[in-house]
């Protein structure tokens, strides 16, 4: 018994088509036009810092009054950074592009690396003055006020530099464990860049700024979160993105859930705190009112992505079950196609069965027929000679039958045939003799293992035979009652079915010519008539 699925409302065949079908393709299409988007915000970032040092543009410096200025040597991180994420995205790998690219990031890795040995070690590799100087020709004063701000690379930036530029490095490689780890490298400043991000929204300093090893500027932050997503939906086929492409339930949890949840609880938080500051309500009431809102809606989002996993497990439970119900169909279908095959196959080996018998029978005798009697006589004289036993053929001719089917007619003749084809058959009891209507009336005699002496034998019981049989014969010479007369010939070391068949003719004929009614052996050529 099966099990019937309802559908509900939205489940159709077509909800089951964009069930599994579309989600996941359309959210990697738009991770694929959200990418270039990103990359050309982080660079714009990055080409504004330049700009606002090389032309001292302060407010393009610092975006909040009072808080850390991107350097010059950031701003260039973003550019080359957000250049090799878009190369990587778009162009084919190892193409010239790709490998420009892979180039840009073993940069990214050395400068981040460098500022690091820096710090750890007490050098002034003056990394930051040879870009600022050497580069960008902004003038040695001014490159030495940029030294004065926290413009070379911190601990904390150095560190995102080198992870990102790993993380660039393995991104799309053609080894699948190492494009992997492009996904696991980039989360430590995924992480760390959002922080801070949350630092500033919230005014929390102390996630920010991280004394004595330095601050990150708000842009900053927000061109290396944005950047880290970029690198994380570059690669569909690899680590966490590819699950949130698929159409499984992980990814429509990961579709549903993960943008939204954190997103929602930002903005949450950050209305509690504003009304807040308004003086709408105190901690404690914000505090709880920040719970309640967090609470109902991510029961509302999970509430809505179990709504669409149900839908998307009963369709395909109903997809299964109906496959499950053309597969028993199908089955069945062949199984009735099997047995009518089988019925056929049975009916045509029936009919072939027949087909080969009435080829070989004849078809007024029953006797075996001249093709059989071929067939037959080459194949005993093939055993015979392999092993060197003998072998008899005997010919037989109805004496005078055309004036016994002249005066008795046509029908009479056949009758007489049928009882002399009996009356032979008789004669042969073992299973390889045969007896055949060689044309006509004539008749053979196939003896196999048979010496001449028996092959008389048995030719002389064959006359007697059909003597017995007192068939009435008015215009026969010979007798009052139908006779035969017959030849034998035996097989001897040259001889072939034709020779054997000749001689044996011709003893039938030298038996008709010594009165009929007796039979005459190829070698003794001695009758004895038979009264």
């Amino acid at each position: 018994m099966r099990e019937t699925i309802a559908v509900p409302p939205g489940c159709s065949r077509q909800g089951a088509r964009q069930v599994f079908g579309s989600p996941g393709r359309s959210f990697q299409l738009l991770l694929a036009r959200l990418i270039p988007i990103g990359c050309v915000l982080v660079a714009l970032v990055g080409v504004g810092g330049l700009c606002g040092w090389i032309f001292d543009i302060p407010r393009l410096l610092d975006v909040q009054r009072g808080q850390a200025v991107i350097g010059i040597n950031v701003a260039c991180v973003l550019v080359v950074a957000s250049i090799a994420v878009w190369l990587l995205h778009t162009q084919p790998q190892g193409s010239a592009w790709s490998r420009v690219a892979r180039g840009l990031a073993v940069m990214l890795v050395a400068l981040g690396g460098l500022s690091i040995a820096e710090h750890l070690f007490g050098l002034d590799l003056g990394i930051d003055l040879h870009i600022a100087s050497a580069q960008l020709q902004i003038p040695l004063a001014q490159a030495e006020a940029h030294r004065a701000h926290p413009g070379r690379l911190s601990v904390t930036t150095s560190l995102y530099v080198v992870f990102q530029g790993l993380a660039l490095l393995m991104l799309k490689a053609r080894r699948p464990n190492l494009a992997a780890c492009a996904h696991w490298l980039v989360v430590p400043p995924l992480l760390a860049s959002g922080l801070a991000v949350l630092g500033y929204a919230y005014g929390a300093s102390s996630l920010y700024a991280v004394r004595p090893y330095g601050t990150i500027a708000a842009h900053t932050a927000v061109s290396f979160l944005v950047l880290s997503l970029c690198v994380l939906a570059a690669d569909s086929t690899h680590g966490f993105t590819s699950i949130a492409i698929s159409d499984t339930s992980g990814g429509i949890v990961t579709r549903r859930l993960l943008p939204t949840i954190p997103i929602m609880i930002f903005v949450l938080g950050l209305v509690r705190m504003k009304g807040q500051e308004l003086g709408l309500y105190d901690t404690e009431f914000g505090s709880a009112l920040m719970v309640l809102m967090s609470t109902a809606f991510c029961v509302i989002a999970v509430a809505w992505t179990a709504t669409t996993l149900h839908k998307v497990d009963l369709v395909r439970k109903l997809i299964e079950t109906e496959n499950l119900s053309l597969n028993s169909g199908l089955e069945s279908r062949v199984r009735e196609r099997t047995h009518e095959l089988s019925q056929v196959s049975s009916q045509l080996r029936l009919v072939n069965g027949t087909l080969e018998l009435l080829s070989n029978q004849d078809g007024l005798t029953g006797l075996a027929n001249r093709r059989r009697f071929d067939a037959h006589l080459g194949e005993q004289i093939s055993i015979a000679r392999r092993s060197g036993r003998s072998l008899a053929l005997v010919l037989c001719d109805v004496d005078y039958f055309k004036a016994y089917n002249d005066h008795y007619g046509h029908l009479a003749g056949d009758e007489c045939l049928k009882l002399i084809a009996a009356a032979l058959r008789s004669c042969c009891r073992r299973p390889a003799d045969m007896v055949a209507r060689y044309g006509g009336e004539e008749f053979a005699l196939i003896l196999p293992e048979t010496e001449l002496g028996d092959a008389t034998q048995i030719a002389h019981t064959a006359i007697n035979a059909v003597v017995q049989l007192q068939i009435p014969h008015e215009k026969s010479p010979t007798a009052t009652y139908v006779s035969i007369s017959g030849g034998i010939a035996v097989l001897l070391h040259n001889n072939s079915a034709a020779l054997m068949i000749t001689e044996a003719d011709r003893c039938l004929y030298r038996a008709k010519h010594l009165g009929r009614n007796r039979v005459v052996a190829a070698e003794a050529e001695l009758g004895q008539a038979i009264a």
